[in-house]
This record gives structure tokens, sequence and C-alpha cells, in this order.
């Protein structure tokens, strides 16, 4: 009965909504209104016409990122008698080409990987590029002279032994580190639900969890790197019955790139990290 009920709601709310894809230009951010002012330059919906310059209602993490004078892609919907853009993507700014660039090595190097190889301790890490919570470009190898701890998430998990205590236990961890003395260690978080996990979204999501941004990065991009980067870090996931089931591994990466301790599972502690990370 509870899941004919969820289907039919998704159902319902699919033909009630006018939905599109775009791609637009932001022209202006209007905080007083929650708004965006986007100039269409492409849309999968007649209502939205190319060449238009339409208002926008979106989420605070969008609106806190603010996008102005960047081209986006974003999913449009019209319900409450307005527009809301969600699921907000930037395609330009600083780092976009060679994040394609870098992104597209990537590629090429995961296609010639077997299925059975990961990147394990000890091993060198591949460079590959993202977009963090503020909406940046961002290429791994950019955190290079700094140790960081990388892990998996996707922000809709609810299973409370996955990933919403491995956030927490880095949030923790990241307090941690200032008492002893690790000022340079870096936080790194990537989804693998990039349909989702928009940076607006991973913006709101590290602001619930106490994730102070100066070194914690939570990343996300095209489905493309996310599904080489589980390739490479042999994380392994299936979408059923409306979620994510997925393995987890947290990794800590040295200065030079370097696996220098890997930790699969959910059961990882604050205080085998933060030894490792000493020696580092």
């Amino acid at each position: 009965m509870h899941l004919f009920f969820t289907c039919s709601l998704i159902w319902f709310f699919a033909f009630v909504a006018d939905a599109a894809q775009i791609k637009g230009r932001v022209l202006d951010v209007i905080p007083g209104e929650r708004s965006f002012e986007v100039n269409v330059i492409a849309s999968s919906a007649e209502k939205l016409a190319e060449s238009t310059t339409q208002f926008f209602r979106v989420g605070t993490g969008d609106l806190a990122i603010g996008y102005k004078d960047r081209t986006i892609r974003a999913n449009a919907v019209y319900y409450g008698n307005k527009w809301h853009l969600e699921q907000i993507f930037p395609l330009d700014g600083i780092g976009a080409k060679a994040a394609r660039d870098v992104n597209r090595q990537l590629r090429q190097e995961t296609a010639t990987m077997s299925r059975r190889k990961y990147v394990k301790h000890g091993e060198y890490i591949p460079n590959f590029a993202m977009i963090n919570q503020n909406g940046e470009f961002l290429q791994i190898r950019q955190l290079q002279g700094k140790p960081f701890i990388l892990n998996f998430i996707f922000t809709r998990c609810t299973v409370p032994k996955m990933c919403p205590a491995s956030s927490k236990r880095m949030s923790v961890l990241q307090d941690t580190i200032r008492d002893a003395g690790l000022n340079d260690l870096q936080f790194v978080t990537i989804s693998f639900d990039p349909k989702f996990d928009s940076p607006g979204i991973l913006r709101q999501y590290a602001e619930g969890y106490s994730m102070e941004p100066e070194n914690f990065h939570l990343l996300t991009g095209d489905s493309s790197v996310v599904d080489d980067l589980l390739r490479q870090f042999g994380i392994l996931t299936m979408e059923e019955d409306g979620t994510i089931n997925h393995t987890m591994a947290t990794l800590l990466v040295d200065r030079n790139g370097r696996v220098a301790y890997r930790k699969e599972g959910t059961t990882w502690t604050i205080e085998e990290f933060l030894e490792v990370s000493r020696k580092l």
C-alpha cells in the first residue's frame, strides 16, 4: 500500500506541474525575492521560450552562491504560480574548460582499467575536476601539498549508519583537528547522486552538518565523471526502490596525492584517522 501511494504521488506531480530543462544566463540575483533573473538560452518547454527573460525562485543554497553573469543549466518547474529552478549547475566560470579537459583524460584512463582494479593503499589517486558547494570548479590536484580525507555520500541517504553517520564524523573530525594542530588537513566529500546533488544542495547539506567551508570541499559534477570516480575508487552503487544502495570507503590521501590509509565500510572512527594523520 505504501509503495503504491509513493509511486502515485510522483506520477501526480509529473502531470500537474510544468517542467523543463533549461540553459540560461543569470542576469541578476534578487535576495529579497529569493529569485534569479535569467535570460533563457535553451529550453525543452514551450512556455519557457528561448531568448526571453524570466524570473525564477531558487533554493537558499543557490541564492547564496548567486551565479550572476554565469551560464547555468537547471530543471525549471512551475508550481505555486511561480517558476522555480532546481538542480542548478554552472557551465562556465574560472577553470571550467580545464575541468572538461581533465575529465576527458580521466575518462580515457578509466576506460582502459581492469574491472578488478581500483585505487588502493599506497597508490596515487587520479586527477579529476568537479564543482564544489560554492559553485567553483576544483581540480583535486589543487589540494596537492595538503593531506585530505575523502569519502562518498549522497544527500538523500536516510540510513542512519551510512551517509548521515559518515558526514557527522567528518564534521566532528574537522573540529577535532584544530585541537590536534593538523591545520593543513582538508576534507573532500563526493556525491554520487549528481541528478539531485547540485552545488546549492551540497551547500545546504554542509550547513546542516556544520561543515566549515575553508577546508571542506563537497563536490558534484556530471554523471560521467562520477561514474569514472566510482570505478577508480572501487565504490559500487545500485539504484533500487527509489534509493541508492552502495558500498563505502573512506581514504586519507597524503600531500603527494597517494593513499596513506583506506578504510572500507561504515565503521571507521575519528580516532583512527586522527592517528594516521599525525604520522603524515
